[in-house]
């Protein structure tokens, strides 16, 4: 029983290690889209602005 509870042990710490990652990854991405959101705002409020 101790190899295989050291089997479930292992695969645990991975599936763990991965759902972080993916947290990350995501946390990342949003992070990447919100900066491109801010660029297109400025980039709408200058034209507005050159427009007047």
């Amino acid at each position: 029983m101790d190899a295989f509870d050291a089997g479930i042990n292992i695969i645990f710490f991975i599936f763990i290690i991965y759902l972080i990652s993916r947290v990350a990854n995501f946390i990342k991405h949003t992070t990447d889209k919100l900066d491109e959101m801010d660029k297109k705002i400025d980039e709408i409020s200058e034209y507005i602005d050159n427009k007047d």
